[in-house]
């Protein structure tokens, strides 16, 4: 704990004597902002970041821990330079992109669990990055008196003051509002309108499930068992009988006929073929029933980092939010502006989401991909007796 105090207290001092050298403070001014300038047509900050990180920021951090070492323990500056720069590569390349990405795959992230798991990803790549670049610091030392202590505390320092940069770094480029600008809440505590049902094919089996407001329960009403990431549900007219609803699926084309529907979002396409899949279902929200009168605006963008965006005309307020970082990233497709303006969407692969914009509430529905939500009828509101119905018209 003494060498972290101590690495603390030399950060600090060093800190304050480059900001008085105006060269270092403007090169630092320029690798921070680099990453907030970067088009969103042409890629998001972050991916920016990432690469330019991993192919040159890796020589300037050496560059920089290497002179920093060298200077405040006397050691041959062009050789404790050469071996940091390496060290930065190695730990960037082996620790950071291998390693870390083998962790981020593993577990698996919904939005009640992944701001908490982003912290335990910054202090983990802290340490790795002490583990690795260690024998790097020791060769440096070698040959010097008390190098296994003064590598330990050189260690400490040149980490933690590159760690801190690099952090900044990668924060101007994340998007992580999903978390810093809205409140994730269980289900129950957004209200839901009553007459909504909602659609989806499940992440665990690919079948078909329904939901109603207010509920928890799945209701499985169709086995679809689909195995594409960008398959989705979608509702058009029925061509055998103009009062009912087809629910369709992009993969399969009709799956299953709901005659108990009083409104729908239909189809963007007269031909089913030519309705985008997940992937491609982006842009401005649907409107489902009243919600056509609604003076919100719901729009998603291609990438992570545009996220959802709302305005409410009236009043001018806004709702947005998206989530793009190093240890984790995921788009938002299949946007539904729901009665009472709940909005019901898909985010990343397999989550089904709702927010409400007025409180900032988001909420997971469920584990599942390509939602489509209806107004459902009065009449015919057991599960089991829409099933039958269900089967009797395949």
């Amino acid at each position: 704990m003494k060498y972290v105090n101590w690495a603390f207290e030399t950060c600090h001092k060093f800190l304050e004597k480059i900001m008085k050298n105006k060269k270092i403070t403007i090169i630092a001014f320029f690798m921070l902002a680099m990453p907030a300038v970067a088009f969103a047509d042409s890629g998001t900050p972050l991916m920016w970041a990432s690469i330019f990180h991993l192919a040159f920021g890796n020589m300037l951090v050496g560059l920089l821990e290497g002179f920093l070492l060298a200077k405040i323990f006397r050691l041959p500056m062009n050789k404790t330079i050469w071996i940091l720069v390496a060290a930065n590569y190695f730990s960037a390349w082996v620790g950071g992109l291998f390693i870390r990405g083998a962790i981020v795959h593993h577990f698996q992230l919904d939005i009640n669990n992944a701001w908490m798991f982003f912290w335990v990803m910054v202090l983990f790549t802290y340490f790795i990055t002490l583990v690795f670049e260690f024998p790097f610091v020791c060769l440096a030392f070698r040959g010097t008196p008390k190098w296994l202590k003064n590598s330990v505390r050189g260690n400490i320092l040149v980490q933690t003051v590159s760690y801190v940069l690099l952090f900044g770094w990668y924060w101007l480029a994340s998007g992580t509002s999903l978390y810093t600008q809205t409140n994730v809440v269980k289900l129950s505590e957004i209200q839901l309108p009553e007459n909504v049902q909602i659609y989806f094919i499940s992440d665990s089996d690919g079948n078909v499930y329904m939901m109603n407001p207010g509920e928890t329960t799945q209701h499985k009403i169709f086995e679809l068992k689909s195995k594409d990431s960008h398959d989705r549900l979608f509702i058009r007219k029925s061509a055998s009988d103009g009062n009912k609803w087809d629910l369709i699926n992009t993969a399969k084309l009709i799956k299953a006929k709901e005659a108990f529907i009083a409104d729908a979002v239909p189809s963007r396409q007269d031909n089913i073929e030519k309705e985008p899949d997940t992937w491609m279902n982006f842009g401005h929200a649907s409107r489902l029933g009243s919600a056509q009168n609604s003076k919100w605006y719901f729009w998603s963008g291609f990438w992570p980092i545009e996220g959802l965006h709302g305005r409410q005309v009236e009043t001018g307020k806004q709702a947005s939010f998206a989530f793009e970082t190093p240890f984790g990233s995921w788009i938002i497709r299949n946007v539904t502006l729901l009665p009472d303006d709940k909005v019901l969407f898909q985010l990343g692969d397999n989550q089904i989401c709702v927010f409400d914009p007025d409180k900032k509430q988001i909420a997971l529905v469920a584990k599942g991909r390509g939602p489509t939500a209806v107004i459902k009828t009065d009449e015919h509101k057991q599960p089991a007796q829409r099933n039958n119905n269900i089967k009797s018209s395949q």
